[in-house]
């Protein structure tokens, strides 16, 4: 039996490992999760996963963050594991450390995103300097997207040969079933956040990276075209990355923008939107993006590394330039006066979802690297 070490900084982000503890326990590998606390947790897909809590704090805080290491270190030890693949910035620092000292021959990075790419000055340094000490620690890196891999290597964290991107991207595929089409749960959603009018969506967390200034701000260009269009915002706001005041406001006050705060399953959300928008500044690959058009939404998102790759140009969606406000408005206008151009775009999103992005392709594709190593 192979023992596989898993490490994600926060619980929250067993979310998007769904499925994936059950597929490979179910294998026979013998599962470990080391992750901070928190009540995801409880999920019963965990039970026959060993897990090893330990406090990991996202941001830099040398105290603790040598406090976490040590117990790390003794983790690895005592587990003696085969295989070490790891994620999310803080664990993926502290996780590769540790399996590099207690010698684990196996060790996968997996890399879900690059935040030195819109950073700058010193914290870009500093972030730079930690991924490439992760990728060096590392005997593998598994890349979420083609853009992302090509970015590794551009800005020179790592060799093509040690870069491997599975199936057709993403960091865990997507579960299509947690996705049907519900017609009760759509209307209940309807009714109530009173959704009318031409609806323009977004999923995700409320943060400036991922462009909801700019978003707002194209909204409420097209309100002046479009009285009757709303804005609705799934997701919650984060303090690490927070949008403009002003924009925060707007949010709060504006008739036509719906905040939500956090959904656990946006599915009803999706089918109620018009027209899905991820006008982010970076991503690893955008499953949200994947999740909206199977959901049959035409999209647009930015040209930006990770979120390209989940669109294909003018054929499932729109690309337009980062932080390019007007271009945004005129897509999201282009898009609601060519409806017959929106729904061809839908049908060939969703095909496309459906045909290269299901998880059990990204498992498959996993266990061919576990038994390959």
């Amino acid at each position: 039996m192979k023992k596989v070490v898993m490490g994600v900084t926060n619980s929250l982000s067993i979310t998007l490992l769904r499925g994936q503890f059950k597929y490979f326990s179910d294998k026979g590998y013998q599962i470990h999760l080391i992750t901070s606390d928190g009540p995801e947790l409880n999920d019963p897909e965990l039970e026959n996963v060993i897990l090893h809590t330990v406090p990991m704090k996202r941001e830099i805080a040398l105290f603790s963050d040598l406090v976490a290491l040590i117990k790390i270190i003794m983790i690895y030890l005592k587990v003696k594991p085969d295989i070490s693949n790891v994620s999310t910035p803080k664990a993926s620092l502290l996780c590769s450390i540790a399996a590099f000292l207690s010698r684990t021959k196996v060790r996968i990075y997996s890399v879900i995103g690059l935040r030195l790419e819109t950073c700058t000055a010193l914290k870009r340094k500093i972030l730079y300097v930690i991924e490439k000490l992760i990728i060096k620690l590392s005997t593998l890196c598994l890349a979420v997207s083609p853009s992302l891999k090509e970015a590794l290597i551009t800005n020179g964290l790592a060799s093509p040969s040690k870069i491997k991107v599975l199936a057709s991207g993403s960091y865990n595929g997507i579960q299509f079933d947690r996705l049907k089409r519900e017609e009760d749960a759509i209307q209940k959603t309807k009714q109530t956040y009173s959704l009318k009018g031409p609806v323009i969506g977004f999923v995700g967390r409320l943060t400036r990276d991922k462009g909801v200034n700019e978003l707002v701000q194209s909204f409420l260009y097209l309100l002046e075209k479009i009285p009757d269009a709303t804005l609705l915002l799934v997701g919650g706001f984060e303090e690490g990355d927070p949008v403009d005041g002003k924009v925060k406001e707007c949010i709060l006050t504006n008739p036509h923008i719906i905040y939500t705060g956090f959904v656990k399953n946006p599915s009803s959300f999706y089918y109620n939107m018009d027209i899905f928008i991820l006008p982010t500044y970076r991503e690893g690959f955008g499953n949200v993006l994947i999740e909206a058009a199977y959901c049959y939404l035409p999209v647009i998102t930015t040209n930006v590394t990770g979120a390209k790759d989940a669109i294909l140009p003018n054929e499932t969606g729109l690309l337009v330039e980062a932080g390019n406000e007007l271009e945004l408005y005129e897509a999201t206008l282009y898009l609601l006066n060519n409806p017959n151009k929106a729904q061809e775009m839908a049908k060939k999103g969703h095909y496309r979802s459906e045909e290269n992005y299901p998880s059990i392709r990204i498992w498959k594709e996993l266990e061919k690297v576990y038994q390959n190593v």
